[in-house]
């Protein structure tokens, strides 16, 4: 943890590239998150360092999840991209701001990946956080938890990115599919103890299909379609599986069988 002085903004890394996740991550593409402040912004600036001995292709995107502490308001917003990395070559992906003054406990998130979208890289801070990141940056420096990834990578979605949907469409279409599907995670405060994955996949004939995914269990698939209506009725039926999913998961039985 440190502090910048001006503002008093608490910041927690919470060591995923450099401790537990290491093993899964950042091995062959490390993703770094470097903040830089002044008198009214924090600049953020996600960068990848390509380890490897061969040009990496790889898709990155930027997230900056804020959520509000007083009125449980929560925003997110996302820069993505794609970039062609060279041996050896670190580059920097993406840039933006923050107030400085802001008091809204803020995750920023950087998630590297490679052209079969395998993630590669991954780095995360949060700012003002709160005890539980304490306790999860203890958790995550422990011998125990550096032996043992998986369990750190539970406890890491439980307390950390509580709630979190991940974005991996395509098109504007898919997009508009995920906001759907954001829009009523948040409406219905689903809140799960795992990242909810959003995934737009090529189908049949110049058409795309939707994955919902948990812990690598596909909810629901289906082929999208342009109508507002149809969006609204599958983002429905997307959130009611999650939320069975979740349930069921609360309740000790980990092998989902219907949701």
């Amino acid at each position: 943890m440190f502090t910048i002085n001006k503002h008093n903004i608490q910041i927690f890394i919470l060591l995923v590239s450099t401790t537990c996740f290491s093993q899964i991550y950042n091995t062959e593409v490390e993703a770094k998150i470097n903040l830089e402040s002044n008198t009214e912004f924090i600049e953020i600036v996600g960068s990848a360092y390509n380890k490897t001995d061969f040009t990496q292709s790889l898709r990155y995107v930027l997230s900056v999840i804020k959520n509000n502490p007083q009125n449980s308001n929560r925003s997110k917003n996302d820069q993505s991209g794609r970039v062609v990395i060279e041996s050896g070559q670190k580059i920097n992906l993406s840039k933006t701001t923050i107030n400085a003054d802001d008091e809204d406990r803020i995750i920023i998130l950087l998630l590297v990946y490679d052209s079969g979208d395998n993630l590669m890289g991954k780095d995360r801070i949060v700012i003002n956080g709160n005890e539980e990141d304490k306790k999860q940056a203890a958790l995550e420096e422990s011998a125990e938890n550096i032996n043992n990834p998986d369990q750190t990578h539970y406890k890491d979605d439980g307390v950390v990115l509580r709630g979190f949907v991940v974005d991996e469409t395509k098109t504007k279409l898919g997009n508009d599919f995920y906001k759907t599907f954001e829009f009523l995670n948040r409406r219905y405060n689903l809140n799960g103890e795992k990242i909810i994955i959003v995934k737009e996949l090529l189908a049949i004939g110049n058409n795309t299909k939707i994955e919902v995914i948990i812990d690598n269990i596909v909810l629901i698939e289906f082929i999208l379609k342009p109508q507002k209506e149809y969006l609204e009725e599958m983002g429905m039926k997307s959130i009611k599986r999650a939320y069975n999913y979740f349930k069921e998961l609360r309740e000790g039985n980990l092998e989902v069988k219907h949701y």
